[in-house]
């Protein structure tokens, strides 16, 4: 019924304005606040992924960071015991399916050069704090010269995925390319794989020591040129009052297998 006001007529209200208006409101609100952020308030992983990638990015201080590093922690530590269950301490996987120490670039591990590197520095970091693992790969191709497959990458320890980088561009200046993090709460170790082309795992996720989390790529600022062979990088930081701090695991990767 229409409702004279003033001689104006007042229109009954109109339900097909609210859906498009509606739609225009929540446009806006996620422009500002980003799926992503809204996600993260209760989850400790993508918390860890959005401060990674402030610190990779750079636009984070290492003063700033560092304690909200170390109190995401504790939430992770909470988080995989109610996901996970407790679990006793394991010895690593080869991250390389297929693959041994022999792979390993270097000469006894000489490749591992911690000079200047701190986690806190981001893409900038200095140093090589950890193991380039090379593929058969004369042509790159990204494929196993042997099997004619994709090399798989596999998780040397139980954990949680902290973060992941997808979608790598040649333009990109990313040094890590295609890369995931997992966090193993046990031993208070982040778990680092970089230069992957496919990423089977998500953020959040719990995965089991030797389970499939991606394949071999040439991703990354200097794995992408030709002069670099297909390899994995591969570096295990341990983490000091929330300080990931880089540790050699080179001997432990000479005795490993994964049965």
């Amino acid at each position: 019924m229409n409702v004279k006001l003033k001689n104006r007529v007042l229109k009954p209200w109109n339900p097909g304005i609210l859906e498009p208006l509606l739609a225009i409101i929540l446009m806006n609100l996620l422009i500002f606040y980003p799926f992503e952020c809204i996600r993260a308030q209760n989850d400790p992983a993508q918390q860890w992924h959005l401060l990674c990638t402030k610190i990779r990015e750079g636009v984070i201080s290492k003063q700033e960071a560092q304690p909200q590093v170390k109190s995401l922690e504790i939430l992770l530590k909470e988080f995989y015991q109610s996901h996970s269950g407790v679990r006793e301490k394991e010895s690593l996987c080869f991250p390389l399916e297929g693959y041994h120490s022999s792979a390993i670039g270097g000469n006894d591990g000489s490749g591992y050069q911690t000079q200047g590197y701190d986690f806190f520095d981001g893409n900038r970091h200095k140093g090589h704090p950890g193991h380039d693992i090379f593929i058969r790969d004369k042509n790159q191709d990204g494929l196993d010269d042997v099997t004619g497959r994709p090399v798989n990458v596999i998780s040397a320890s139980s954990g949680i995925v902290v973060s992941i980088n997808l979608d790598w561009k040649p333009s990109s200046p990313v040094r890590g390319g295609n890369y995931i993090w997992i966090y193993e709460p046990v031993t208070s170790r982040y778990y680092y794989y970089s230069h992957l082309k496919e990423i089977f795992v998500r953020i959040g996720e719990v995965v089991n020591r030797g389970e499939r989390i991606g394949t071999v790529g040439r991703t990354g600022k200097n794995a992408y040129p030709n002069r670099s062979p297909t390899h994995l990088h591969f570096t295990v930081h341990q983490s000091l009052e929330g300080y990931p701090k880089p540790i050699n695991p080179y001997r432990d990767l000479t005795r490993v297998g994964c049965e």
